[in-house]
């Protein structure tokens, strides 16, 4: 059928175009622009105020020239049908009466549009018209309304025509068909120029003779609520006709009717209606022009933009009444061939820029209208055609709706033309049912208040909307939900609308949350009563489903509550439906557990069993919830902990202590868990809530202590508030009390909990930060004293280790997030460890040492280790013997930083004596001399340390001689702290070996000492120098030769020494040993004593005399060294440098000191003069004056410059250097 209507069409317009040729080019263009509207285009057109009445402002429509046999028979006519004078070619003969309408006030400025209403011509009778009949619909098919009678039309016509005796029926069958309907067509064109004419009553004077005739017998009764029935009367006269070109030809005519105002367009398409039934394809042919070429017509593109808006509005508006009215008059086989045809354009229209509240609210009624049709055809298979197109602008329609709005009148029919399509084929693609269903929901469910509906309806800001029609919109939404579902009767399809309404459960206003509450209740019961629901697909949304439903059945309001405990009900029936099947064979869930809660209760508790009763929900549902789904649930209630609503809040810690309990030891999501309840502690604003919280939390580390412990080392690295109250629950719960701190010692060193194999498994791991930020507040609690039982060693160890770790990782140039915080946040819980184990007067002293600052140092750490060690164990001996095996177990470690710092204690305890009451002396030295064969240079270090504490208890002489060859070995290391350590070594060493007998073995360090006795380091510059007098005491006669050099190149450093503080008294002992050495005996004993004199000057005026005296063939030698001195980077020793040459001038007698000499020391003096230490410059000035005093004749003028030649000259009239000291 829409293959002959279109073939139809097409021949048809051909036609119509052949007959003008003037505008054959412009149909041609229209064709072309009218098929691509159909093929989805469309034309914008401007926004504009609507709602404008253009009964007076009738834009100039222009219809298609009919075909020429329609022509003819116009011209063989006595009376010519009623059109606009635009719609058909006028007659030669035809006469336009003029005429204008004045344009609304709002568009006063426009310039007015000439209206020409249409005309009746001639006196003459019509003829009939030789057109070729169409098979007329046996009478009993024909629909039959009685309220069109002829009877009651019988005002229409000219008594004089009504013939006595006769039926009206009867009189109208005598007649032509042609001025039936002229006659019908005059009545409706009367009264629409009584509307719309200013002054009628001079209209009718102009009116033609034709319409005089006919109207001038009686007076015009039509009304407007009169007028739509007189339009289905003529639709009904013009359904009966035979011949299609008299059908097209006045359905043209009538269309033109259709823009005047609302109820001539009601009227028009109630007859497009009435005509549908017989004259369904000329119907669409027409509106088809109308739709297609009417609008792009000239004259109408030449009105005012918003005019034309408004016209087009109105065009659209008919068209689309037109389509669903004929949808719904035509028969069911006809309207079904050609129903994509009428929504295609229906939707054509609809789209544009333009879209006005009457035009939104007639496409609605045709998409209704359209539905209606469909569904009366009694067929299974029947599809809507452009379904979801028609879906996507309802959605807009609903969108464009603001929200929270009084006036819901389009918003309700929005609703129910949804509803309507949902009962036909297809169903809605997914997408597009999500976004209706998500802009529905929001609008319906933000609806105002039913109080403040009373308040606002009637007001002058609002149309008047009745309650029960604010009830109706809600309940047209829960309607369409239910339709929407019936589509595809699946839980799939049901989770995709419950993730919308789920969502405005939790709304803070108690009406929003009422009617998604409603909502909800009402779908899980209308899939609970049908049988035919598909319940088998995973229904994923159930935890989260659960946690809400359950929530709320504790809500402030008490008829949400008992809702939502109804929904459950619902909830669960489904739920044991979805079961029935497993429960029957064998009463265990899919997780192998026997169902505890049988349905029998269930029934026989009725709706109510699930208010405020969250443990029976519990207990209802845990059973049958997957992991996942539980995890959902448990999430949900820990998101409702902080709500505003106490009851609500303390319903979501009840629900979650509840769950725990029944499904704790089976949730797989446990650390999702765990950080959910501890991100969201600090909000829970209930006391009774965050207790109820804590318990839970409790209660899981009870069964999974260790993976508790864990997540909430990763919640917070740097132990928050939120994870400080958990710790503190923690603490006082007795079970977790007792092992807390295993786990957390495991993760401080990175070790695996579950795991006795002691090895750090991640050296970038933040675990040891926040288990040491852990410890750091348990510690100072008052409770955990009873936790750290004999922890103590175990934790002293793994925090000095931390704090090491921490600052290596720093020295690496790594920024670990928040590290100076890292460092003295384990350096805190190292002094909090130490008070809690009641080492207060410890504390104290370790504190006035300043060991924490060292130990906060890189530099330092080894050196606050040192003294926490010593002074940790000074009064009470209680856990020393444990540290030391703590720390012996630390040097089998495989990290190497975990052994140095084992390595570390371990020596340092050795400090102490009882040690070697605790165990045997020998297996210490083994073990020190196994480490100082290490190539780890700290561990070398620690060893030789160790050893020096050790040396100075009670030993045995035989257990050390296998000790010393490593230990001098040592002494030669090129890391200066071992050679440090070693030297120190040896001399605990040699207090317990005879030096004449073992000294020996170290002369060859004689050398390596001399040249470390002007080390920057003050403590191996003093160790060198005291074990060199200490070595030449033990040097054999066969080393003396070589010995007595090393010597001699010594001198001057120790002599250089005397002036420092802190290595005079060392210097000094040496001096005297080289003194003893080189057989000096006529020198004084006490002639290094540096206390007899006032300055250091004449100490080294005496011992030049002596030393120098007695060392004549080196003394060139000497003076090379002090050369060098100059120029070192120690103040002092460059003051020192420069006395002691100004004390050898005298000596430099050209037997003794070449001239060469002689200039470069003066040479070095020189450049002294401007130092910046004020007392080098004058030593040297006054070793410049007593060089040239002794030696000026032997140095080369030029380089003295005058000025110094000057002072030089006025200096030598003082006294001499000798005298003056």
């Amino acid at each position: 059928m829409m293959a002959s209507f279109l073939k139809k069409f097409q021949i048809l317009k051909k036609k119509d175009m052949e007959s003008d040729e003037s505008f054959a080019p412009a149909n041609r263009g229209q064709r072309d622009l009218r098929e691509a509207h159909f093929s989805g285009l469309q034309q914008p057109s401007p926004q504009d105020p609507a709602n404008q009445r253009t009964s007076q402002l009738l834009p100039l429509l222009v219809k298609p020239t009919p075909s020429p046999a329609a022509a003819d028979a116009k011209k063989k006519t006595q009376v010519q049908p009623v059109v606009f004078p635009e719609l058909v070619r006028r007659s030669s003969n035809s006469k336009a009466i003029p005429g204008t309408s004045r344009p609304d006030d709002k568009y006063a400025s426009y310039p007015p549009v000439d209206i020409n209403f249409p005309t009746l011509n001639s006196k003459e009778k019509p003829k009939k018209v030789p057109t070729p009949p169409v098979k007329k619909k046996p009478e009993s098919t024909l629909p039959i309304y009685p309220e069109l009678s002829d009877e009651l039309f019988k005002y229409l016509w000219d008594p004089r025509k009504l013939q006595k005796g006769r039926s009206v029926k009867e009189c109208l069958e005598t007649m032509d068909e042609r001025e039936v309907l002229d006659t019908i067509l005059a009545h409706i064109n009367y009264s629409l120029r009584r509307g719309s004419s200013a002054d009628s009553r001079q209209r009718r004077k102009s009116d033609p003779p034709g319409v005089q005739k006919i109207m001038g017998h009686q007076k015009p009764k039509t009304t407007p609520q009169e007028k739509i029935p007189l339009y289905r009367y003529f639709g009904l006269k013009l359904r009966d006709s035979r011949h299609k070109d008299v059908v097209s030809e006045y359905l043209h005519t009538l269309m033109g009717f259709a823009f005047y105002d609302e109820v001539d367009r009601e009227g028009v398409s109630e007859a497009i209606g009435v005509i549908a039934f017989c004259h369904l394809s000329e119907i669409l042919c027409v509106l088809r022009d109308y739709g297609h070429l009417v609008p792009q017509r000239r004259s109408l593109q030449q009105i005012p933009e918003e005019l034309r808006n408004l016209s087009e509005s109105y065009i659209r508006t008919a068209l689309m009444l037109c389509y669903g009215q004929a949808a719904i008059g035509a028969r069911p086989e006809d309207m079904l061939a050609l129903v994509e045809l009428m929504v295609s354009e229906i939707l054509f229209q609809y789209r544009g820029n333009f879209k006005d509240e009457t035009l939104k609210k007639t496409f609605m009624r045709a998409v209704i209208m359209i539905s209606k049709a469909l569904l009366h055809v009694k067929k299974n298979d029947v599809h809507f055609p452009r379904k979801t197109e028609l879906v996507i602008c309802i959605i807009e329609v609903i969108d464009e709706e603001p929200l929270g709005s009084f006036a819901i009148t389009i918003l309700h029919q929005a609703l129910v033309t949804a509803t309507c399509m949902t009962s036909l084929k297809p169903p809605v693609d997914s997408d597009v049912r999500s976004d209706l269903v998500s802009k529905s929901v929001k609008k319906v469910f933000s609806l105002p208040a039913l109080k403040m509906t009373k308040l606002k309806a009637g007001s002058p800001m609002h149309p008047i909307q009745s309650q029960d029609f604010y009830q109706q919109t809600v309940i047209a939404c829960q309607n369409m939900l239910t339709g929407l579902l019936s589509e595809s009767p699946n839980l799939e399809l049901l989770q995709d609308i419950l993730i919308h309404t789920n969502s405005w459960i939790d709304s803070q206003k108690s009406y929003e949350r009422e009617r998604a509450v409603r909502s909800t209740s009402h779908l899980l019961k209308y899939v609970a009563e049908h049988l035919d629901f598909d319940t088998s697909p995973e229904f994923s949304l159930l935890g989260h489903l659960v946690a809400l439903l359950a929530l709320h059945t504790a809500d402030s309001v008490k008829e949400i509550g008992q809702v939502a405990a109804e929904a459950m009900y619902h909830l669960h029936y489904i739920i044991m439906s979805k079961m029935a099947k497993e429960i029957e064979k064998r009463h265990k869930n899919k997780k192998g557990n026997v169902v505890k809660w049988l349905r029998e209760d269930f029934f026989i508790s009725g709706p109510t069993v699930f208010y405020n009763n969250i443990a029976k929900v519990a207990q209802a549902f845990g059973e049958h919830l997957s992991s996942s789904q539980i995890t959902d649930l448990v999430l949900k209630a820990i998101d409702h902990l902080m709500n505003e609503d106490k009851a609500i809040s303390q319903a979501a810690g009840l629900l979650l202590s509840s769950f725990l309990e029944e499904c704790g030891m089976d949730m797989e999501d446990l650390p999702m868990i765990v950080k959910e309840i501890y991100s969201h502690l600090s909000r829970i604003n209930d006391p009774l809530t965050k207790e109820l919280t804590l318990k839970a939390v409790c209660s899981l580390a009870s069964k999974r202590l260790n993976g508790v412990v864990d997540i909430l080392l990763e919640c917070s690295v740097e132990c928050d508030e939120n994870v400080a109250e958990i710790w503190k629950a923690l603490v006082s719960d007795p079970y977790a009390n007792i092992k807390l701190i295993r786990p957390l010692l495991k993760r401080l060193q990175d070790e695996d909990p579950l795991s006795e194999v002691t090895f750090r498994r991640h050296s970038k791991s933040l675990m040891p930060i926040a288990a040491t930020n852990a410890l750091c507040l348990i510690l100072s609690l008052p409770e955990a004293s009873d936790a750290l039982q004999n922890k103590f060693p175990h934790l002293l160890l793994a925090l000095t280790t931390q704090i090491y770790f921490v600052l290596g990782s720093g020295r690496k140039g790594s920024r670990t997030l928040g590290q100076p915080t890292t460092l003295s946040t384990t350096i805190q819980a190292l002094k909090n460890l130490i008070a809690c184990a009641g080492y207060i007067r410890e504390y104290s002293i370790l504190g006035l040492q300043g060991c924490w600052d060292m130990l906060a140092d890189q530099e330092t750490f080894f050196e606050g280790l040192f003294h926490l060690a010593r002074t940790l164990f000074a009064f009470t001996k209680v856990h020393i013997k444990m540290t030391f095996k703590q720390a012996n177990g630390y040097l089998r470690r495989t990290n190497v930083k975990e052994r140095i710092v084992g390595m570390a204690f371990f020596t340092e305890l050795l400090y102490h004596p009882e040690i070697g009451l605790f165990f045997v002396k020998q297996d210490i030295l083994d073990v020190i001399r196994e480490w100082m064969n290490q190539s780890c240079p700290l561990m070398r270090l620690f060893s030789i340390r160790g050893l020096g504490h050790l040396l100075q208890h009670p030993l045995e002489d035989e257990a050390l001689e296998p000790l010393l060859a490593p230990l001098i070995n040592c002494a030669f290391d090129s890391d200066r702290n071992i050679a440090k350590e070693s030297f120190k070594s040896i001399q605990y060493m040699y207090q317990h070996l005879d030096i004449e007998e073992f000294g020996c073995a170290g002369t060859g360090l004689i050398p390596h000492l001399s040249k470390l006795m002007s080390d920057d380091d003050v403590e191996l510059r003093r160790s060198a120098i005291i074990l060199f007098g200490i070595l030449l005491k033990g040097v054999r006669e066969i080393h003396r030769k070589s010995v007595t050099e090393d010597v001699f190149r010594s001198l001057v450093p120790l002599l250089i020494q005397l002036s420092d503080i802190s290595t005079r008294e060392a210097a000094r002992g040496a001096l005297r040993s080289c003194a003893v050495f080189l057989k000096w005996t006529n020198m004084p004993f006490d002639i290094f004593d540096y206390e007899k004199h006032d300055n250091i000057t004449t100490t080294y005026l005496n011992i030049c005399n002596y030393v120098i005296w007695n060392n004549k063939p080196n003394f060139p030698g000497m003076l090379a060294h002090m050369v060098e001195f100059l120029k070192s980077r120690n103040a002092s020793y460059r003051e020192a440098a420069a006395i002691l040459i100004a004390c050898s001038a005298q000596f430099m007698k050209p037997d003794m000191v070449s001239t060469a000499d002689v200039e470069n020391v003066f040479v070095a003096l020189r450049e002294l003069q401007g130092d910046c230490d004020v007392l080098v410059t004058s030593a040297a000035v006054q070793s410049i004056e007593e060089v040239y005093r002794h030696c000026g004749y032997r140095i080369n003028p030029q380089l003295v410059p005058s000025q110094l030649m000057l002072m030089l000259k006025n200096s030598m009239s003082k006294p001499g250097f000798e005298a003056r000291h």
